[in-house]
């Protein structure tokens, strides 16, 4: 899941995120997002997709 917050974070800012972000991003997911996550892994597309719009809506909760 770490490496789908980076790259949302690199498509959004440009710039990876840090550690501190990436777990924070982790702590505030949607409990929905991480039972997807949990149920059908987090390389799926649907989970990828849902992780991609959440954190762009919400990126700027994180900077």
């Amino acid at each position: 899941m770490k490496e789908i917050i980076q790259e949302c974070f690199i498509d959004a800012l440009g710039m990876p995120p840090t550690d501190e972000q990436v777990d924070k991003v982790i702590e505030q997911l949607p409990a929905e997002i991480v039972a997807l996550s949990e149920q059908h892994g987090a390389n799926d597309a649907d989970v990828r997709e849902k992780i991609y719009v959440w954190v762009n809506e919400n990126i700027n909760d994180f900077l």
